[in-house]
């Protein structure tokens, strides 16, 4: 049977400050939205966020994923220059584009230049035609990627966003995209950070307006059409609320905004509300003793228990966990013991709410001790047993 044990004195001062309850989210005006703290690996509050919406533009994210990907599997190169395909020609007056013309040779490091930052639906095009020699193989391919991502609430039928009753996806599945970015093709943000952008006589600012109102601000992607509302996907980089708040890095996505103004200021509110509700605290640190032991057999009497994982979680500002432990029975524990042995559990908690858990590890190893303390030892871990 396990038995919780009480922690030392040092460790119970982990939960001296007294539990706040967790700020109510802002009011913000989308249709459906989400804020997730990347070092926590939590998402902090959300509306909606299973909801299917239409991506617009923010479709182009999947599309630059996969170009990254064909460069990454050696499909294709950054410098490789692709021409235009005639298909261009369909990309409408009122669409976002780089006037591209059929024939127009450029390299795929423009055209996803192109695609992000002032989200050109030629370059969309262009960049399907170059993966997969068309659309249609290429859109097969953002599906079966959108599956592969989890994405379970997302259907494309283009590369570049144009709206239908079978193109949608969801906030949850946009963040799955973004973190994909940020495990295989992290260099993405090198370009969603650029302010604007030239292709000859062209000249057009970023879509994301919060690169120029927020420093840690480093991308992602927008998208508007009039059945969509005004989407946004945003990333911040040590993010502060004041000179001495905590560095944070953040993700926010929101759905069907009514306005630019709206956009932006929505996802503000959600920034500053991760910043300013919540915290990061360190609830397991790798390494750090949580415990003593008495290892019987043993020469060294004792072990220190800790974790093999360092865990940070975002808790509501001005709260704490504390840690709560369960060993194994002490006749299952005997020397040897390897340095990594599992003989319990740590969780993490607020009040009856458990934050976290791990496996308690032995942090040293337990060597065997000479044979007279250790045949008393087995002993006496036996007569209790019987005697238990």
């Amino acid at each position: 049977m396990c038995r919780p044990l009480p922690l030392l004195a040092a460790l119970i001062s982990l939960a001296a400050a007294p539990a706040h309850a967790q700020p109510a989210p802002p009011g913000v005006p989308a249709a459906a939205w989400l804020v997730y703290d990347r070092a926590a690996g939590q998402v902090l509050a959300s509306a909606n966020a299973g909801q299917r919406w239409e991506p617009a533009s923010l479709t182009k994210l999947m599309t630059a994923y996969l170009v990254f990907e064909a460069v990454r599997d050696g499909r294709l190169g950054w410098q490789q220059v692709v021409a235009a395909p005639a298909t261009v020609r369909r990309v409408g007056t009122e669409e976002s584009r780089m006037y591209l013309q059929p024939g127009n040779r450029l390299s795929v490091r423009r055209l996803i230049e192109g695609l992000l930052i002032i989200s050109a639906n030629d370059a969309a095009v262009t960049l399907a035609t170059a993966v997969d020699g068309g659309e249609a193989a290429f859109v097969a391919r953002m599906n079966a990627a959108a599956a592969r991502l989890g994405m379970t609430g997302t259907h494309f039928n283009n590369p570049s966003g144009i709206p239908g009753p079978t193109h949608y996806t969801t906030a949850e599945d946009l963040l799955r995209l973004t973190l994909a970015f940020d495990r295989d093709f992290p260099d993405v943000y090198a370009i969603t950070r650029a302010p604007q952008f030239r292709y000859r006589a062209f000249h057009g600012q970023a879509s994301n307006p919060l690169l120029a109102q927020d420093a840690a601000v480093d991308g992602f992607k927008t998208g508007h059409t009039e059945a969509a509302g005004y989407n946004i996907v945003i990333s911040a980089r040590q993010r502060r609320i004041g000179a001495a708040g905590q560095p944070r890095d953040l993700v926010a996505v929101l759905l069907g905004t009514p306005s630019k103004g709206d956009r932006a200021r929505g996802a503000e509110l959600l920034l500053d509300y991760a910043g300013s509700a919540f915290h990061l605290a360190e609830v397991f640190a790798a390494g750090q003793e949580i415990q003593r032991l008495r290892v019987p057999g043993s020469a060294e009497g004792e072990v220190g228990l800790g974790v093999e994982a360092t865990q940070r979680m975002a808790l509501a500002a001005g709260s704490a966990a504390t840690l709560r432990v369960t060993l194994k029975d002490d006749a299952d524990i005997f020397a040897p013991l390897p340095q990594g042995a599992v003989l319990g559990e740590v969780e993490a908690v607020q009040g009856e709410q458990v934050l976290a858990r791990a496996p308690l590890i032995t942090l040293q190893e337990a060597t065997p001790a000479a044979w007279p303390l250790r045949f008393y030892d087995w002993v006496a871990v036996r007569l209790a047993r019987w005697i238990g």
